[in-house]
């Protein structure tokens, strides 16, 4: 699997590659959704390529949320490399917690977008999510694995009961621009899309800019459909 991924990292779609986006010293955070983080494996593998780009273990974060780092946080300790397996960080996002949370940015209602604060006050932000062709079933689009993933609790429960109303359509795009919107304003471009068959087999991992990406296996799509 680290062969797959390091070959999507080597060749990102329309984004220059990692070892140019990150620096030495700088501060990175891997924003796993949840179907990285259930395996462990996975996300040590994708841990040890990005910082195989030139980066320092001390100087990477992974973030899961509380349930998943119970779980999950020492078999992916387990299986890092072992030069590395004591030095890249694990921080759990408690989204009831203030000291948790930092405020982004203000929205348009004026109401403060709270988000983890290891996103907020890091370099670069890394998202891994499993990419799907449609939104639904709490996945609004790429970067939700960054919000409402890791947003407050309020967010959380808006974005969670939103397919409960009845004009949920017109929420749902609402939702997935509001995320688009935030991840703008966290200055996250670049994303890593796993893609993955009905069997949750991975079929392809992509690595870009996400409208690029959107664009691309769209697409795809379209030929396979021709």
């Amino acid at each position: 699997m680290r062969q797959l991924i390091a070959a999507a990292i080597s060749k990102p779609v329309n984004f220059p590659h990692l070892s140019q986006v990150v620096y030495p010293d700088d501060k990175v955070v891997i924003a796993a959704d949840a179907f990285l983080a259930m395996r462990p494996k996975l996300l040590a593998d994708f841990a040890a390529e990005i910082i195989a780009v030139g980066l320092t273990a001390d100087d990477v974060t992974v973030l899961m949320l509380e349930a998943e780092q119970k779980m999950y946080e020492k078999p992916f300790r387990d299986a890092l490399p072992a030069e590395l397996q004591k030095k890249v960080r694990v921080s759990v996002h408690k989204p009831l917690d203030p000291q948790s949370l930092a405020m982004l940015a203000v929205a348009k209602d004026n109401s403060p977008v709270m988000l983890n604060r290891e996103l907020v006050e890091a370099d670069v932000v890394i998202p891994i999510e499993r990419y799907e062709a449609k939104p639904g079933m709490g996945y609004f689009g790429m970067q939700s694995v960054v919000y409402p993933r890791f947003a407050d609790a309020e967010t959380q429960k808006r974005f969670l009961f939103s397919e409960t109303k009845k004009n949920r359509e017109k929420i749902q795009t609402e939702l997935i621009t509001e995320v688009l919107e935030v991840a703008y304003s966290l200055g996250v471009m670049m994303t890593i899309q796993i893609l993955a068959n009905f069997q949750d087999e991975i079929t392809r991992i992509i690595v870009g800019e996400a409208n690029e990406i959107a664009a691309h296996l769209a697409k795809k799509r379209e030929q396979a459909e021709n």
